[in-house]
């Protein structure tokens, strides 16, 4: 019988719990038998919720079982987070979430109802990488842009949609990496933002980068770098930082399968190979590429160890800031 998934290093510097063997192995060799949950911490429509419902249609195949999907929204992820953390550990009450929920507001955050030893990893999805998106007047090249941001320090501001989201950090990252100083502004939603950057109010916002292709294309908000390792196929001509010089800008957000805390071996297993089939059909990697986005499987331990990796990245980010969210 497989053994727990333990995300260590001291605990994983606080990154997802580890799988315990607390069910008799006959009840979960009959696992599934009945329909299973994904909660997503999005409204439905939303990209994560159509990637969710994309992923339990296949996986329903493999397990036989309908998945349905349940959205639980609020309180920037903590509300779907907090029910699947205090759910039974029996398999059926699951988690499709990623490095916005699990990763990053338990770093940002004081007060939070959930913790990431809470839940137990299933498998990975898909990678995303975000693009910073500038108002055309801004620059031509990520250079150009820096270089006018050094001339005139304060001058720039960028725009996010929640103070410790992705969006926030990569631009705390970027005045980091660069030297540069920018106002940090604010937004309820990604709508107002990129309005925004189109009229020239602020001069750039970074966003997953399927999020801002449409206006690339337009030619109305000018995409000048992105923050994945290699450049995108919708966006040749598109840099990476890395290529512009920056590889401390080189991130990548994901999505993930999470079950809570104490879930069986045998269940995990059993969840992650049919999340493996989900995400390695040709279909779903065909979905993936639409949205700008890398399908990838994993093992329970490789994801566990790629949240090691992230909170110690993000960390190095979020510290010196300060931020302690209330």
């Amino acid at each position: 019988m497989a053994g727990p998934v333990v995300l260590t290093r001291r605990a994983a510097l606080g990154a997802a719990g580890g799988v315990v063997l607390a069910a008799p192995a006959a009840r979960a060799q009959t696992f599934p038998d009945r329909p299973v949950r994904f909660v997503v911490p999005y409204s439905a429509g939303g990209g994560t919720d159509v990637t969710a419902r994309e992923i339990a249609r296949r996986m329903t195949e493999s397990l036989g079982q309908p998945i349905v999907i349940e959205n639980r929204t609020g309180a920037n992820t903590a509300v779907g987070a907090e029910y699947v953390a205090r759910s039974r550990p029996d398999g059926y009450t699951l988690y499709f979430a990623g490095a916005s929920s699990l990763v990053v507001p338990p770093l940002v955050w004081k007060r939070l109802p959930y913790k990431v030893e809470d839940f137990a990893p299933v498998g990975l999805v898909l990678k995303q990488p975000y693009g910073l998106g500038a108002n055309p007047g801004a620059g031509a090249t990520v250079q150009d842009l820096v270089a006018r941001m050094k001339a005139r320090p304060g001058s720039h501001s960028f725009g996010h949609t929640g103070t410790g989201g992705i969006g926030h950090l990569l631009g705390e990252r970027l005045m980091a990496a660069t030297g540069t100083q920018m106002v940090s502004v604010p937004y309820r939603g990604f709508a107002q933002t990129v309005i925004d950057v189109m009229s020239g109010r602020i001069q750039m916002t970074f966003e997953a980068v399927n999020n801002i292709l449409t206006f690339h294309r337009d030619n109305t908000v000018r995409i000048l770098a992105v923050t994945s390792e290699r450049r995108v196929p919708q966006l040749p001509e598109v840099p990476t930082f890395a290529e512009a010089g920056w590889p401390d800008m080189v991130v990548l957000s994901w999505l993930g399968l999470f079950a809570p805390a104490g879930t069986p071996a045998p269940v995990v297993a059993r969840l992650n190979r049919a999340l493996n089939v989900a995400v390695d059909s040709e279909s779903f990697r065909a979905y993936a590429d639409t949205q700008v986005q890398f399908a990838e499987s994993t093992t329970p331990e490789d994801l566990a160890a790629l949240m090691v990796r992230d909170i110690a990245t993000w960390r190095r980010v979020i510290e010196p800031l300060n931020l302690n969210v209330e």
